[in-house]
């Protein structure tokens, strides 16, 4: 007896046939790929896997064979910034699973840190067993090709099929990943993620998922629209008490709004307020681009900096302003650059000093006459403040340190392994040579081999440096 086939059923058949044939030229090329061999992936995979495969193997170096060992973080903030957004996106995954069934749906934040996961049932034991669950880490350069850390790298919605994955014990799953981008930073803000071993399962999902991921987006707008209206009320304040050249910046360093003074050497700047972030995206002005940058960091490890920074071109001549951050109701909503006047000799040679330590992370600036010094820290031995400069005294003599104030040199500092001793000195404990005891329990320290210098400890820091010094 025959058992009667429907064209439907045909069609299912070659469809999955097709598959299959598919699977089988890609986990070839991949083979071949793996050993240096590139001609048949180029055929075969679709670029944006092709490329990932380039950076997996000649780039990341990451292992297609041996399964990656599971790494978790945990966010330093209590609270993400686009903690409204990855609601919108965990509710969407929960959406998408229980609809579809027989898969699971991960939202990853911007570091491809696992938030939220929702799983199916059936798939649970197999999704913790591939560490497909709150807190682990996936980014293409640890995981190789997969939906969450390659979608990142995308603007469009990325499918990696089986043997697309980079990491041999992915071949089984289908994944769909599509990417959030801040409509500010252009930066990615997190991806959503539709893993199955059912290929057809995933594929019908593509427009689907891009069209459900529309309110996260639409959100995302309205958050940008509102930190501007931060800036611009923090703007129209400043403008109100000082005057003068004055700019209001969004988190990325474009332009909000600006003073008249600064209309009138910026051509091309409408008047009024840039709310909408799409208006105001501008590549050309990457001096404010370089502020914004650099000042990012310095503003999210303490809410109450400030700082100063000589800006030149394009607003003719060189001025100094001053950086203040404006935040709003999600941390850091933008910039108010003041200017403080003409910006001296002495003003541009510290913020070139700032700017070479900032290219040499590992460097701490310092000024020397007409020069910029860039230290490493073991030659530092300790730094003196005197009124309002601070000196360091190093391995090359006494030189004047480019950050201004003791707190911020401390802060500066205190990352490779310096402490504050007194009021007036921070100290490298790895050059300490001698220890002064100076009666009722206070100690001095010195850094020179002939115990001449006395770096004064205060009482309150004694115990701290004593128990460091391991007396």
């Amino acid at each position: 007896m025959k058992l009667a086939v429907s064209s439907g059923d045909r069609s299912d058949l070659a469809a999955g046939s097709a598959v299959r044939a598919r699977r089988r030229e890609t986990l070839s090329a991949w083979e071949h790929f793996v050993k240096g061999d590139d001609e048949a992936a180029t055929a075969i995979v679709p670029p944006c896997v092709l490329r990932s495969w380039y950076r997996c193997r000649d780039t990341h170096h990451v292992d297609p064979i041996a399964p990656s060992r599971p790494a978790h973080t945990r966010h330093d903030e209590p609270v993400p910034r686009h903690a409204d957004v990855y609601v919108l996106l965990g509710e969407l995954a929960s959406d998408i699973v229980a609809g579809v069934g027989n898969c699971l749906a991960t939202v990853t934040d911007a570091h491809a840190r696992i938030l939220r996961s929702e799983t199916a049932p059936e798939l649970r034991p197999l999704a913790a067993r591939s560490d497909l669950e709150p807190d682990a880490l996936w980014p293409e350069s640890r995981h190789g090709t997969n939906g969450m850390g390659t979608a990142l790298l995308q603007e469009r919605p990325v499918v990696v099929r089986g043997p697309e994955h980079w990491r041999q014990d992915m071949h089984g799953w289908t994944c769909l990943g599509v990417a959030l981008h801040d409509p500010v930073t252009g930066r990615p803000v997190g991806a959503l993620n539709v893993s199955s071993h059912s290929e057809a399962r995933i594929t019908r999902l593509v427009e689907k998922l891009d069209s459900g991921m529309v309110p996260a987006r639409r959100r995302l707008l309205r958050n940008a629209f509102r930190d501007a209206t931060a800036v611009a009320e923090r703007f129209a304040l400043e403008t109100f008490t000082r005057g003068g050249r004055v700019l209001g910046l969004d988190v990325a360093g474009n332009v909000i709004t600006a003073s008249e003074a600064v209309r009138r050497e910026i051509r091309g700047l409408p008047p009024g307020f840039l709310l909408d972030p799409t208006s105001r995206r501008c590549p050309a002005r990457t001096p404010l681009h370089t502020v914004a940058a650099r000042s990012a960091p310095l503003a999210a490890a303490d809410p109450d900096w400030t700082g100063t920074a000589v800006i030149g071109h394009p607003f003719g001549r060189p001025d100094l302003y001053r950086i203040t951050p404006v935040y709003g109701a999600a941390g850091l909503a933008g910039w108010i650059l003041a200017s403080r006047g003409r910006a001296a000799a002495q003003d541009v040679a510290v913020a070139s000093a700032t700017e070479a330590a900032q290219d040499h992370p590992n460097r701490i600036a310092a000024l020397s006459g007409d020069s910029v010094l860039l230290l490493d820290p073991k030659e530092i031995r300790y730094a003196e403040a005197s009124r309002h400069i601070v000196w360091l005294v190093t391995d090359l003599g006494r030189v004047r340190a480019a950050a201004k104030g003791m707190l911020t040199v401390e802060r500066e500092l205190a990352r490779y392994g310096f402490i504050r001793v007194h009021r007036s000195f921070v100290v490298n404990p790895g050059r300490v040579r001698r220890i002064h005891h100076k009666g009722h329990g206070l100690i001095a320290l010195s850094t020179d081999e002939i115990g001449s210098e006395t770096i004064p400890v205060s009482r309150r820091s004694t115990e701290v440096v004593r128990r460091l010094l391991g007396l």
